[in-house]
């Protein structure tokens, strides 16, 4: 469920900066958690791409969630 308040902003992407998991807020569903993460380790953007492209400019490892983007997620 997209979401319009920040660190959201209407975005459909999110990175967690702290475990480096994209998840689709499009495909949301409650094991995803996406309310306990802190607001200061989320990355809000409009693709897939972008998220994977700003992880690598961090340096940090990034996964697809297993729940909303199983199609990039990697054990």
């Amino acid at each position: 469920m997209r979401r319009n308040e920040a660190p959201f902003n209407g975005k459909q992407f999110i990175l967690n900066k702290n475990t480096g998991e994209i998840h689709d807020l499009d495909r949301e569903s409650p094991p995803c958690c996406i309310d306990k993460i802190d607001a200061g380790n989320i990355f809000a953007c409009d693709t897939y791409a972008e998220a994977v492209l700003f992880a690598s400019v961090l340096g940090i490892t990034r996964n697809g969630c297993a729940h909303c983007i199983p199609e990039h997620h990697r054990d």
